[in-house]
């Protein structure tokens, strides 16, 4: 009878399994379609283990591979550079019928700057057919790179050589600053992110915000024609205030952005064409993913219909299903040791930690982009499953009747590693964090699975909370003592709780932009106060590290009994 319960158990928790992927994987409504070829979209035509940090370049016939895949979906292109292998650019597209808005990359190196200026010159004029207008340095402004002189100087040599227009591009704001560079260019180009502002702005507000800011600059710089050189959407990564990072605003915005350009006759450029992978190391995951292609040029999503977050999304949900069926067959293979209870109790925490170990592969594959992070990535998904297994074990032996739980420190010890992880993460959200990435899917085992697991101990054990949750017992008997400090950790685990939504107020406050356009404390404090809690991702990631203070809490509170 009880083998027959637990397939049953076992079949039911399986079809809820698939059920909850589908559910959080359905398409989501897009109203808005466009199906037009986009004016341009920048072009960075690097693949995994390529890009200028490394000097890992694409070769000839993968760039115009690349550029034959975007004919059709763009009448043109933006290129960041001359050199790098960017020469067989202009000729190829040209070939192809794609506009080409040329550039040179300006940076600190003056003698690399000056070979960037010459081969765009040259570039501009070898090829006048294909290269329509060239652009001299890229958010140069923003990185405090060069002066403002200094780029002028740069600008001026190109108008002399090329019949091209001419411009430089910068984050809008850049260009209110420094408007002696708005003389010396045929047209401004300006970038519009409503990611990356100061204060972020929601998807659903974007609209307005192109509108805004491209009246502004044009009320600025009259008689001046305006690029848009940038705007576009990442569709994974953290989160900033009210700006989500994920597949559906990605594709929202683009659509937002190609109808309001063509309502008001706006230029534009999407940036960007492809995923490049390299950019993680200095943005973090979310800089990497605005492609409206990936990596492996798959496009991620269409200009109509409904969006699919996770096309891959059968294949997650078949492995988690069968892991973790196979995990409840391995725990209950002797079911006449286990109450009806205990065995759903088990088969449970089984589907669970399969679903959130795959969860947690998946997340930590996306954001993997050398070697070295494959290392990292396979390392963190060792430990993730680790905790997964043993939390089920841990389970079906407490659980069974008459057991005796075996110690196992290995379950103690990462539960104590994740905790001393979670304080490390907080912290340096809190000092460096708008790059970072915000990591709830990476606990998701030592925390909900671990609280689960605890709640089913004092349910069906009849332990207290503090029994059922202390790190020391867990696992197996009680190691006197614990095998770590948990109520120094528990402390720091309190503290970060604070720090957590403290660090996107502090970012905030960081801005430049922010201070400029609310210069009074008094206007500022309302504002710093919302983003305390209007980042979701910020809030879900605080209430994680405060349920994680239970398990070294318990164990603090049982020491101090003894």
């Amino acid at each position: 009878m009880n083998r027959v319960l637990a397939l049953v158990v076992v079949a039911i928790l399986a079809g809820i399994n698939i059920a909850g992927w589908w559910w959080f994987n359905r398409p989501v409504p897009v109203e808005l379609s466009f199906n037009e070829p986009f004016p341009s979209v920048s072009f960075a035509p690097f693949r995994r283990g390529q890009g200028p940090i490394t000097r890992v370049y694409p070769p000839p016939e993968q760039i115009k591979e690349d550029l034959q895949s975007l004919v059709g979906v763009a009448r043109g292109i933006r290129t960041y550079t001359s050199l790098e292998g960017m020469h067989v650019v202009p000729p190829a597209a040209g070939k192809l019928g794609l506009e080409v808005t040329h550039s040179a990359w300006l940076g600190l190196e003056p003698e690399v700057n000056d070979k960037e200026v010459a081969a765009l010159i040259q570039a501009a004029n070898q090829h006048p057919d294909a290269i329509k207008r060239v652009i001299v340095g890229n958010e140069v402004l923003l990185r405090q790179d060069l002066t403002a002189d200094q780029l002028i100087a740069h600008i001026r040599k190109v108008k002399a050589a090329v019949t091209q227009p001419v411009s430089y591009a910068d984050v809008w704001a850049f260009w209110l600053k420094n408007p002696q560079v708005a003389k010396e260019v045929d047209f401004i180009t300006i970038h519009i992110l409503p990611y990356w502002e100061d204060e972020p702005i929601a998807v659903e507000h974007a609209a307005q915000h192109i509108v805004k800011i491209y009246r502004m600059m044009a009320e600025a710089f009259p008689g001046k024609p305006i690029l848009i050189g940038e705007a576009g959407w990442p569709t994974y990564g953290r989160t900033r205030g009210p700006a989500v990072a994920n597949m559906e605003n990605a594709a929202r915005f683009v659509r937002t952005l190609a109808l309001v350009s063509k309502e008001n006759g706006f230029d534009y450029n999407v940036v960007e064409a492809f995923d490049q992978p390299w950019k993680a190391k200095l943005e973090g995951t979310v800089g990497a993913k605005w492609g409206v292609v990936d990596e492996e040029r798959r496009v991620k999503y269409a200009m109509s219909g409904p969006v699919e977050p996770s096309p891959r999304w059968p294949w997650h949900a078949a492995a988690s299903t069968l892991l973790g069926v196979a995990a409840t067959l391995i725990f209950l293979r002797r079911s006449d040791r286990f109450d009806a209870r205990a065995m759903v109790a088990v088969a449970v925490l089984a589907q669970i930690c399969a679903a959130f170990a795959v969860w947690q592969v998946v997340y930590v594959r996306a954001l993997a982009y050398d070697l070295g992070e494959d290392i990292w990535s396979a390392a963190r998904i060792l430990a993730h499953g680790a905790l997964a297994v043993l939390v089920v074990r841990a389970a079906a032996e407490s659980f069974a009747k008459g057991a005796t739980q075996a110690k196992a420190a290995l379950g103690q010890w990462l539960v104590a590693l994740y905790g001393f992880c979670a304080i490390s993460i907080s912290v340096m959200l809190l000092f460096n964090g708008r790059y970072r990435d915000i990591p709830p899917v990476e606990f998701l085992v030592p925390c909900v699975a671990v609280t689960l697991y605890a709640l089913a101990r004092m349910a069906l054990l009849r332990l207290d909370w503090k029994r059922a949750f202390a790190v020391g017992s867990l696992f197996g008997e009680s190691y006197p003592g614990g095998v770590c400090p948990s109520g120094k950790i528990a402390a720091m685990l309190g503290l970060s709780v604070l720090a957590v939504p403290l660090s996107e107020a502090v970012a905030l406050a960081r801005g430049e932009d922010f201070v400029v356009s609310h210069p009074k404390f008094a206007d500022q404090f309302p504002l710093l106060v919302r983003a305390l809690w209007e980042n979701t991702e910020i809030v879900v990631w605080a209430a994680m590290v405060a349920v994680m203070i239970l398990p070294f809490l318990a164990q603090w509170l049982l020491e101090r009994e003894r």
